[in-house]
């Protein structure tokens, strides 16, 4: 017979309680991509609008900040322990997304050099595949 044979309901109920705290514990120790994604959102925002509106000065400092987030960014998500199930996935959702409105922003912004009626909604613009992509991971990480 097994070990497990003897196991009365209420025991099970608690083991299978104990087994939901735990999954919630560790979701809510996922929550650190939904920061994460915030961050780069607010970043993209910053970038593109010292990008548009600062001239060759301002493009310069958004680049070295871009570089320095990616770098924070990086070294802080490797030492995060826990990952939400399909982040791969997000990952690659939110980053291919936001590259796509990026080039696109800069590519029709490029003849707008300095107008700030379009560089403003362009950054806000930006932040969006970032943000929505926060938001999804922290409903993810609720689950």
């Amino acid at each position: 017979m097994s070990e497990h044979a003897h196991v009365t309901a209420d025991q099970a109920r608690t083991a299978l309680a104990g087994a939901d705290t735990a999954r919630r514990g560790l979701a809510a120790r996922g929550r650190w991509l939904a920061g994460y994604f915030g961050a780069f959102a607010v970043g993209s925002a910053v970038v593109v609008a010292l990008i548009g509106l600062g001239g060759d000065a301002g493009t310069t400092l958004a680049m070295i900040g871009w570089v320095v987030l990616v770098s924070l960014g990086v070294a802080y998500a490797s030492t995060r322990p826990v990952r939400l199930r399909r982040e791969g996935r997000l990952h690659a959702a939110g980053w291919v997304s936001w590259g796509v409105v990026y080039g696109l922003v800069l590519l029709v912004g490029h003849p707008r050099h300095g107008a700030a009626a379009y560089w403003l909604p362009a950054a806000l613009l930006s932040a969006v595949p970032l943000a929505a992509t926060a938001l999804l991971a922290l409903r993810w990480s609720r689950r």
